[in-house]
């Protein structure tokens, strides 16, 4: 089972999502899905303190890992980090994503989501996709299955090569054009 292309993002559609989002939340609620491609109820449980800005990593806990304790690491970017610093200024501890009525549920992240693509004019997605559209940059980029499992918290590399390493036609295109000159 491969992953529908309807189900996430090309890199032109990311760069119309995040420029439509001015707004210190939604900017800060669209970057941080497609940066870390945590699920949305992860993302919802992040708090202050989880993250270290000075080795750039954040502590997550994984809700649906079945191995261990549910705990990991994950990398943060330059870029999420200086957009995480900007975004929380002088707060140092609660949730990260806080609305007027406390802090944002998994439903309030995923309204939040869908208006920012709305106004994005982009096809309907769930914040879900966010997830999907990183698994497919990352291993374009890396060519590291094992990273983007990780990444994404998949308990088996079975899962994510199901889901992640088949070839688009576009791919197979690119490959083959030029292959020997």
């Amino acid at each position: 089972m491969s992953i529908d292309r309807t189900k996430y993002l090309s890199p032109d559609e990311v760069a119309v999502l995040i420029a439509a989002t001015t707004k210190p939340l939604p900017w800060m609620v669209v970057d941080f899905a497609l940066s870390t491609g945590l699920r949305v109820s992860e993302i919802a449980s992040i708090r202050i303190e989880n993250i270290d800005f000075t080795r750039s990593l954040i502590h997550v806990t994984r809700l649906k890992k079945r191995n261990g304790d549910g705990k990991d690491i994950l990398a943060l970017s330059d870029e999420l980090a200086a957009h995480l610093r900007h975004y929380i200024g002088g707060r140092t501890q609660g949730h990260l994503f806080v609305g007027q009525r406390g802090p944002l549920t998994a439903q309030g992240l995923q309204r939040i989501w869908r208006r920012a693509v709305k106004l994005a004019g982009l096809p309907k997605l769930s914040i879900h996709s966010a997830r999907h559209t990183i698994a497919v940059a990352l291993l374009k980029k890396t060519g590291n299955l094992r990273m983007v499992q990780k990444q994404l918290g998949h308990s088996s590399p079975a899962t994510t090569a199901n889901m992640y390493a088949d070839v688009s036609f576009e791919d197979m295109q690119e490959g083959l054009t030029g292959l020997y000159q």
